[in-house]
């Protein structure tokens, strides 16, 4: 009797979650400085999101890329479905469709601009709400404590894309 083998990829819910981060910020072509220090505050759970963006020559931001993950949602989500599919319809090389298209998106348009990606993060609300811790990760994560990217050149239009089998992780595009 003939069988038949297929092979299927599944990673804990929480390895998936880090792979889309570190995927994203390869993507969009940040440093591996930048993606270090980030991809541990995301390990910590320290981070809710992470945005990278390009300014023009006056300093203001005319393009940004999102990924942020809601962690409630992931330790509950994960209690229902601890494992992950990453050779899902559309994943690619461990990536979810709305991650490639949203990172490879913002990298190509920096390159076309010949500019350098910047970056930011946006800490847990128990994190924020702690003064002192949240500025001591500030310094793990290599971020400025209390820092802020620039304004807008102008007001931005904006498209977001939750990531599907992975509902706690979002993207979002936006582009003055």
């Amino acid at each position: 009797m003939p069988t038949t083998s297929t092979y299927t990829e599944t990673r804990t819910r929480t390895e998936s979650v880090l792979d889309q981060f570190e995927i994203f910020l390869r993507y969009t072509g940040v440093s591996k400085k930048i993606r270090t220090g980030f991809l541990r505050g995301i390990e910590n759970r320290w981070l809710a999101a992470i945005g990278v963006f390009l300014v023009n020559g006056d300093g203001l931001r005319i393009l940004e890329a999102e990924i942020s993950v809601d962690w409630t949602l992931h330790s509950d989500l994960g209690a229902l479905m601890p494992t992950v599919r990453t050779d899902l319809p559309g994943w690619e090389g461990g990536a979810a469709p709305e991650i490639t298209v949203i990172g490879n998106r913002f990298g190509r348009k920096a390159q076309e601009l010949n500019l350098t990606p910047r970056a930011w993060a946006r800490f847990t609300s128990a994190i924020i709400a702690d003064g002192k811790r949240h500025a001591d990760l500030c310094g793990q994560v290599g971020v400025v404590f209390r820092g802020a990217p620039p304004g807008w050149a102008s007001s931005p239009e904006e498209r977001s894309y939750t990531v599907q089998d992975l509902n706690e992780v979002a993207t979002t595009l936006r582009q003055a």
